[in-house]
């Protein structure tokens, strides 16, 4: 089968398979990861660094830019020692990052001078409310929907926030611009095309800073970080054997799908991590789609090609919850056998960190309905799996309403190993999906466009390379069905409880 080779021996050392290769890192909310992916597709190395949770105080949620920075440089240590000790040379490195999350730092000594405000983090609800009457021109202009997750209402806020004696040199930009900065020991902050959109204040279509989204948030001034393709020499990091180029810089989910070779016009992915993502490519030309995200899937000098997103806010986050919230479980490992041993009906609503596409009600609760007396643990960690496919397909919905339907869909991410997720999700979604066994998508995607850039791999090798999983037929299953109807009919009400 083609795809990547991978020794069950490979973590924490190197394997002697290939002279040349290129490590990709993905700095995630809950860890940093790096693999080093020799140039005839092999996985010589990886390694991941996991981060302390991160603070939380009502809508607020942020972590560390420091600890931040220590796990990304720790990875990437570990990663060149282990290739360069059995001889392995290093040609470029690919950085893949969390979006939205951002800070403000000075630009000319690279301090930061506020923590991390995470993607998830909603503070700037009641600024995004007072915009209500701009959303059109904003989801015109961005190809965003209006919502508090995005960077341009957590800028607002760290602006007003900020000293005024502290005002002068900073800059406003992304974890990811951050991270180029420190790592390359830039003077100018840059960021690339994937990140900069997710601030709500690129002009989808131009591809560059948009002043009437600067006015409209109140932004007009800040300093923001150039604006650069995805694949793009950023800079060198300096290391013990010398000089390794920066060559891609991206965001995870984007990165994601060129790690699971998904490159081509109508291809998608669902990926499942943190949060959920259901990505579709749309060619060399955006797309919109209302209660969707238009973006850049990757870019370099000469082109530019774009994706349709939809994203569920809480999904391991959910499972998380499930566990040590409500102790449902106690290992990981009890979820799929829970799933297939469900008997009764019930149905769970999870709206933690409120929910994304294409809904977007930050403030929702988390409900659950159909409880009975027969009812057991196994039934609510099933409600809350099955709650996941469900969002996933009122995203399949929202494209589908665009004209846009995925010729392939690829689930990756931890719980897609879930063999009672990968299957209800096709069930669902009435049609054949997917699975991946690619390890670590979004380092992988980070390391391929390294390799684009450096002119080793075309979109067609990538493709050849990429992992082919195990195909899931999708079924009818009218039990799930009924268990949709009922689940949207929960969201209905929740609503209505919540006075929203």
């Amino acid at each position: 089968m083609p795809g990547y080779e991978r020794d069950s021996t490979n973590r924490g050392k190197a394997c002697r398979m290939s002279q040349a290769c290129f490590i990709g890192i993905d700095q995630g909310s809950s860890a940093t990861k790096a693999v080093a992916l020799g140039t005839a597709g092999k996985i010589l190395f990886q390694t991941r660094k996991d981060l302390p949770p991160p603070f939380r105080d009502g809508p607020r949620v942020e972590q560390d830019p420091g600890e931040i920075l220590m796990s990304v440089r720790e990875a990437l240590d570990e990663a060149l020692r282990a290739v360069r000790g059995s001889g392995i040379s290093v040609l470029g490195i690919g950085l893949s990052c969390q979006r939205s999350s951002c800070l403000v730092w000075r630009e000319s000594t690279g301090e930061p001078l506020s923590p991390v405000v995470s993607w998830r983090d909603t503070r700037g609800l009641d600024h995004v409310r007072r915009l209500a009457g701009l959303e059109p021109l904003i989801f015109k202009l961005s190809g965003l929907p209006l919502t508090p997750y995005y960077s341009a209402s957590k800028f607002r806020w760290l602006r007003d926030d900020l000293a005024a004696e502290k005002q002068a040199g900073v800059v406003y930009g992304t974890l990811s611009s951050f991270l180029v900065q420190k790592l390359t020991g830039n003077k100018q902050a840059v960021i690339d095309h994937t990140n900069a959109a997710r601030t709500q204040l690129m002009n989808i279509h131009t591809l560059s800073w948009d002043g009437e989204l600067l006015d409209a948030f109140g932004l007009t001034g800040i300093r923001l970080p150039e604006i650069r393709p995805t694949a793009h020499k950023y800079g060198d990091l300096a290391t013990a054997a010398g000089a390794v180029p920066l060559l891609a810089s991206l965001g995870d989910q984007q990165a994601s799908l060129l790690g699971l070779g998904v490159l081509a016009k109508g291809d998608a992915g669902i990926n499942y991590g943190t949060g959920g993502f259901f990505l579709l490519n749309t060619g060399t030309m955006p797309v919109p789609a209302q209660g969707l995200m238009t973006s850049v899937h990757y870019s370099n000098e000469t082109e530019r090609h774009y994706l349709l997103e939809g994203s569920v806010n809480a999904v391991g986050e959910a499972l998380e919850w499930a566990r040590s919230g409500l102790g449902l479980f106690r290992e990981y490992a009890e979820v799929d056998d829970l799933c297939w041993k469900a008997a009764t009906d019930v149905v769970a609503f999870v709206g933690l960190n409120g929910i994304g596409a294409p809904h977007w009600e930050a403030n929702i609760s988390s409900s659950m309905h159909g409880l009975a007396a027969k009812s057991t643990r196994a039934d609510m960690v099933r409600a809350v799996v099955e709650g996941f496919a469900f969002f996933m397909k009122d995203i399949a919905e929202a494209m589908q309403a665009a004209g846009m339907e995925p010729a392939s869909i690829t689930l990756s991410g931890g719980l897609s190993s879930l063999s009672y997720l990968a299957q209800i999700q096709a069930d669902v979604l009435r049609r054949d999906v997917r699975t991946s066994p690619a390890p670590e998508a979004s380092a992988l995607g980070a390391a391929f466009l390294a390799g684009m850039q450096h002119g080793t791999w075309s979109g067609d090798d990538i493709a050849g390379m990429a992992t082919q999983g195990e195909i899931v037929h999708g079924e009818a299953n009218p039990g799930l069905e009924r268990r949709r109807r009922r689940w949207k009919e929960l969201h209905r009400m929740t609503r209505e409880l919540d006075g929203m």
